[in-house]
């Protein structure tokens, strides 16, 4: 009969706890150069990422293998945004105004000719197929896929509202992409061969940026909902969105380390200019709204 009036305290301490508290992160600065190193990409097979930085004067596509790599230049001509891997690690995706209008380019990673795959097309942000076969990208505010070979594109959504940031789920069946279309931006998803969307986040602010988990649990996002741009995650197709950076920096493009163990992001937390960082993914624990079970979690 003692324990009684412990327990009766402790839930009345709990109740008085906010919901939302903030968090001091343990994210890890990964570069450290004065210009802009921007959209991380981590490599499917190996840990190594590629990012885009002006750090040469115009922006160029830049390769470190990790922990503790030299960075190397991969590109050095015209502009290049946005790079990608393809699955077999062997291959960047970017855009790049080389021959006059920015197209989306694949550029051996060994290095080699650059081979257009768009012509005019002004794309952004393109994301290679789990399969190797495509690639999806956005343009003219829908997600369009154009094969990895080159070849004729075709347009997956045709809403009147902006679609952008598409990311594939590893299964291939799905492409996530950040959309104005419910009167806020929010993290839908669609079926890769085209069809009904469905709305994934539901958050006020604006969510941008999806990346889909390795293993097709999660989705990381960026999102200004606790009013500051910070990485977020949620279960694929719907849940609870659980915070994973807190910082007064905007903390943005996340994506996932190989193993799903590590989110990389760009941010300017401790410079003026945006550098790479990486934290470590916990799978959040959904805990019940109810006195007896946030006392049930101090205890698992």
């Amino acid at each position: 009969m003692r324990l009684l009036p412990f327990f009766l305290l402790l839930a009345v301490l709990l109740l008085a706890v906010p919901t939302e508290m903030s968090f001091a992160d343990a994210a890890v600065r990964i570069t450290t150069d004065l210009w802009n190193d921007s959209a991380v990409s981590y490599s499917p097979v190996a840990d190594q990422i590629a990012w885009y930085s002006n750090r040469t004067g115009g922006a160029q596509v830049w390769l470190m293998s990790l922990p503790g790599g030299t960075p190397t230049q991969l590109t050095n001509e015209a502009s290049n945004y946005w790079p990608t891997w393809s699955p077999d690690g062997t291959t960047i995706a970017c855009v790049s105004d080389r021959d006059g209008s920015f197209d989306i380019y694949t550029i051996p990673v060994g290095g080699g000719t650059a081979t257009r795959l768009t012509t005019g097309a002004n794309p952004n942000r393109p994301e290679w197929s789990p399969d190797g076969t495509m690639i999806a990208y956005d343009q003219s505010d829908d997600i369009w896929v154009v094969p990895a070979t080159g070849g004729a594109p075709t347009q997956i959504t045709t809403h009147s509202a902006v679609d952008s940031d598409p990311t594939w789920s590893p299964d291939g069946n799905w492409i996530a992409f950040a959309s104005n279309r419910g009167g806020g931006g929010d993290i839908w998803a669609i079926p890769s061969a085209g069809g009904t969307a469905v709305q994934i986040t539901t958050g006020t602010g604006g969510d941008g940026y999806p990346s889909w988990s390795p293993d097709g649990s999660f989705i990381v996002f960026t999102s200004f909902r606790s009013g500051n741009g910070d990485i977020w995650t949620i279960p694929a197709f719907g849940g609870t969105a659980a915070q994973i950076t807190d910082d007064p920096a905007p903390d943005l493009e996340p994506d996932w380390s190989n193993d799903g163990t590590k989110i990389y992001f760009s941010s300017s937390r401790e410079e003026m200019n945006q550098d790479i960082y990486v934290i470590d993914f916990t799978v959040p624990v959904t805990v019940e709204q109810s006195t007896w079970g946030r006392v049930k979690s101090m205890f698992r």
